[in-house]
Formats: structure tokens, C-alpha cells, sequence
């Protein structure tokens, strides 16, 4: 059940997004970049509870599609720092605005008297801990 509420929210995320282009991971990882810039791409998969491999293929599209960049870290040379590209903060301040829109179509399925409670189950389900 809780794959098909995660299809259908990300049904409604692209939908109101498909005039940009981003997709959920990506919008994300470039609020994550946003509140901690300089992370390296490990701590950016643990963070988003993504497998390494597949955000190291988003990292690289989003680097050459110019919403982040990647920086040689100075404590090893092996890694990168990323931090969000003037595109990807152009893009952030168009899309934010709009994204309370998709919880509001997602909570509008629930009577209202469960909304809350459902938020509150949310925040528990996905607390680290």
C-alpha cells in the first residue's frame, strides 16, 4: 500500500513539475545541497536513502545539465564537494513555491479529519532512529 501512495505521489510531483524537468530525487538533492552545501556524494545517498551507484549517475547529469557542481574536496582528493549551480537555485526558487500544491493533492484524497494524523504517521515512518 505504501508503494502505491509513493507511485501515486510521485505521479502528482510530475505533473506539476513537468514543466521543469526535475524529478523528486533530483529536487531533493538540490534542497539538501542547499541546506548542507559541500557535501560529498556518500553522505548525499545516505542522506536521501539512495543506493550510491544511482546517485553518482544524478550527480553526473545533474553537474552536466548545470544545476550543481562538483569540487575537488581539499580533505581528499578522491572526492567531490557539491554544491547547488546558479541553474539549480533558478530552479529551486521556481519550483518551491509550487510544492506545497503536491502535498495539498495528496492530503485532499484524506477526509480532514485524518490529515493530520497521516502527516504525524509520515513524520514517524521516515524519522531516522
Amino acid at each position: 500500500m505504501l508503494r502505491r501512495a509513493h507511485f501515486k505521489a510521485e505521479e502528482i510531483f510530475a505533473n506539476t513539475f513537468s514543466d521543469e524537468g526535475v524529478t523528486p530525487r533530483q529536487k531533493a538533492a538540490l534542497v539538501l545541497l542547499y541546506q548542507e552545501p559541500g557535501l560529498n556524494q556518500n553522505t548525499l545517498s545516505e542522506r536521501l536513502a539512495m543506493d550510491r551507484n544511482t546517485v553518482a549517475e544524478m550527480v553526473r547529469r545533474m553537474s552536466r545539465g548545470g544545476l550543481i557542481e562538483r569540487r575537488p574536496s581539499p580533505e581528499d582528493a578522491r572526492a567531490y564537494q557539491l554544491y547547488v549551480a546558479a541553474a539549480g537555485m533558478d530552479l529551486l526558487n521556481r519550483v518551491m513555491p509550487r510544492d506545497s500544491a503536491v502535498e495539498e493533492q495528496l492530503l485532499a484524497r484524506l477526509p480532514e479529519e485524518y490529515r493530520s494524523l497521516f502527516v504525524k504517521c509520515l513524520r514517524l515512518i521516515a524519522e531516522e532512529g
